[in-house]
């Protein structure tokens, strides 16, 4: 994970290569608008879901920014909000790998982005090259992995998604989820959408801007993270379900 934000879908190689379009990134083929149907109406068979707040959404690129309890998070803003501006995820490829049903999904809503673990600076640029591009980013800033932020909490921040949203101008949506921290058929899941925070907001020393930027984007996202019940009832294919989004 980068300090640009926290657990991405990644591949290797240089940016040109990485399923984003040349030019334009934020527009989508046929065949992505294709599979984003058929894997969110698969989301919808397995899950019970709930979106509110996409009225809150700028309506050119954004830097989506969620809690983030486990790898159905991605899914949900890939195949939630709208289908354009295109939405791309980054991070650690070694991620990614563990389940073929995930990688396979990643490849199919072509979102990949590089970047490599420790790039730094030069992780952040390549991101504001997307967003420069018309792309989207979706980031989750937490500062530890998934199995270790339980439902309802929010950890500390890290201040990538704050400098990235300073340096290219654009607008952090934050969003919170419930209930992805363990799946089973038909399992509740929420994901609320807050108003964007504009980085021109906020004044000062670039890093006095991105320390106030990160506070308040912790303070967005705590107050949208849902707390959901469940019902009562057997729990079936937890152990499957949950171990395809570890």
């Amino acid at each position: 994970m980068t300090d640009a934000g926290a657990h991405y879908v990644t591949a290797r190689g240089p940016l040109p290569e990485l399923h984003t379009q040349e030019g334009d990134a934020a527009r989508a083929g046929l065949f992505v608008r294709v599979m984003q149907v058929v894997i969110r109406a698969i989301f919808r068979a397995l899950f019970r879901i709930r979106v509110t707040g996409l009225d809150n959404l700028p309506g050119g690129p954004m830097i989506v920014c969620a809690n983030h309890m486990g790898w159905a998070d991605p899914f949900l803003v890939l195949l939630f909000f709208p289908i354009e501006p295109r939405i791309y995820v980054l991070g650690d490829h070694n991620a990614v790998g563990r389940t073929g049903f995930r990688a396979t999904m990643m490849r199919l809503l072509k979102v990949v982005v590089t970047v490599s673990p420790g790039s730094g600076y030069r992780a952040l640029r390549e991101m504001e090259d997307v967003l420069k591009r018309g792309g989207s980013l979706a980031i989750f800033p937490e500062g530890a992995p998934p199995h270790e932020v339980r439902e309802g909490y929010v950890r500390p921040l890290k201040r990538g998604a704050a400098h990235l949203a300073i340096m290219s101008g654009t607008s952090l949506v934050p969003v919170g989820i419930g209930g992805t921290s363990e799946l089973w058929l038909r399992r509740r899941i929420v994901m609320r959408v807050g108003k964007p925070i504009d980085p021109g907001e906020f004044t000062g020393p670039p890093r006095e801007r991105a320390n106030s930027l990160t506070d308040r984007l912790y303070r967005e996202i705590s107050a949208l993270v849902p707390i959901v019940k469940q019902r009562g009832g057997p729990r079936l294919l937890r152990r499957w379900l949950t171990k395809v989004f570890a």
